[in-house]
């Protein structure tokens, strides 16, 4: 079977692309403006063409074709915890120009749910879904969009019942949600790593505060390999596409 190629569309440090790598996919491209994220993704995928600019000056001609496009636009204007929210959708808006240009034959887009009445109106498939029931031990819920097979459950026991997300006020130091509820202090980096399933010796430059914004807005590796790992059965004939 040809390998299928994927781009990583406001990639971050790399948590989408890590589990679409696991699953045997080529990851040819990566694109955001974050440069210290950028500078982490690159430590992590030598191999990909990565690019760190404003994914609005990009010009579409200048982004490969692909048969997979994932990506995270930012989130925050539709976070819980901005309470100015002021629901700019131009980042969201790119991203599906982007896929009508590409016509790719794979789209994962992941957002907080309550992107979820400010997609466009041409998207196909929308899901909810709650980490543990896919082996990432917290309670989370993700919105995932675009056109791609089911993923398989694997629910988990959650460890820590929180979420890791800087979508919480005050970040990682609240009361409210972060690991300093659950230890009675700061989460050290390595614990970070280990709820949101990225690997213990996965490279992640910047200062604290840089480390953990990375590491919480990234789509857990584990997550995106089990919705890789569908697209991948469905390829290779060992399951059915169950779109919807």
């Amino acid at each position: 079977m040809r390998t299928l190629k994927v781009i990583d569309l406001f990639c971050g440090c790399g948590g989408f692309s890590l589990g679409f790598d696991y699953a045997g996919f080529e990851i040819i491209y990566a694109l955001d403006k974050w440069e210290i994220a950028c500078r982490s993704y690159k430590a992590n995928f030598p191999h990909v063409d990565v690019h760190c600019e404003d994914a609005l000056n990009v010009d579409p001609k200048d982004i490969p074709n692909c048969d997979i496009i994932i990506g995270s636009p930012p989130c925050q204007d539709h976070s819980v915890a901005n309470h100015k929210r002021t629901h700019d959708t131009s980042l969201i808006n790119w991203f599906w120009e982007i896929v009508r240009k590409k016509k790719p034959k794979y789209v994962i887009m992941e957002e907080t749910p309550l992107a979820r009445d400010y997609l466009p109106p041409d998207v196909p498939k929308v899901r909810i879904y709650r980490m543990s029931d896919f082996g990432v031990p917290q309670l989370r819920r993700r919105l995932f969009a675009g056109d791609f097979p089911e993923p398989k459950k694997q629910p988990v026991d959650v460890i820590f019942p929180t979420v890791l997300a800087s979508e919480y006020r005050r970040g990682w130091k609240t009361s409210r949600g972060g690991l300093s509820k659950v230890f009675r202090r700061r989460s050290l980096i390595p614990e970070a790593k280990i709820v949101q399933t990225f690997p213990l010796d996965y490279v992640v430059y910047g200062t604290l505060e840089e480390q953990y914004a990375q590491i919480g807005n990234a789509v857990p590796p584990l997550m995106a390999y089990k919705l890789a790992e569908a697209i991948m059965l469905v390829e290779e004939g060992f399951l059915e596409v169950e779109w919807w």
